[in-house]
C-alpha cells in the first residue's frame, strides 16, 4: 500500500491542460465529430471531468480522507477516458499523434490505474 501512495505521489497530474492537441483532433476528425450530438460533443469538458474525477479522488487520498470518497466516483474510476466517453472511441488508437493529449491522457490513466490498485487493497 505504501509503494501505491508513493507512486501516486510522483505522478505528475499538473501539466498544462492539451487545449491545442484537442483542437487539433476536432480538426482532423471533423467528420466524426458532426455526427455526435451537441450534448455528446464536448471532448473538453468531458476530459476535464475525467481528470477532475481522478484527481478529485487522489485528493481525497492524500489528506486521508477515504471515507469521505463518494462511491459513484470511486466506482467511475473502473472506466477509462474512451469508455467512459465512448463518443471519442474513433480516435482511441491515434491519441499517440498528439504529444500532449497523450501525456495528460497517459498520465491521469496511470493515476487511475494504481487508484483500482489502492482501493483493491482496502
Amino acid at each position: 500500500m505504501d509503494e501505491i501512495l508513493q507512486r501516486l505521489k510522483n505522478i505528475k497530474l499538473n501539466n498544462p491542460f492539451p487545449y491545442r492537441d484537442i483542437e487539433k483532433i476536432q480538426n482532423d476528425f471533423r467528420s466524426e465529430f458532426m455526427k455526435l450530438t451537441e450534448e455528446k460533443d464536448s471532448l473538453t469538458s468531458d476530459l476535464n471531468t475525467f481528470c477532475a474525477n481522478i484527481a478529485g479522488t487522489l485528493s481525497y487520498i492524500m489528506a486521508g480522507k477515504v471515507a469521505d470518497i463518494p462511491q459513484e466516483q470511486i466506482e467511475k474510476l473502473e472506466c477509462s477516458f474512451f469508455d467512459w466517453f465512448q463518443q471519442y472511441k474513433f480516435f482511441e488508437d491515434k491519441v499517440d499523434y498528439y504529444s500532449e493529449f497523450k501525456q495528460e491522457y497517459r498520465s491521469f490513466e496511470e493515476a487511475r490505474m494504481l487508484l483500482l490498485k489502492y482501493f483493491s487493497q482496502l
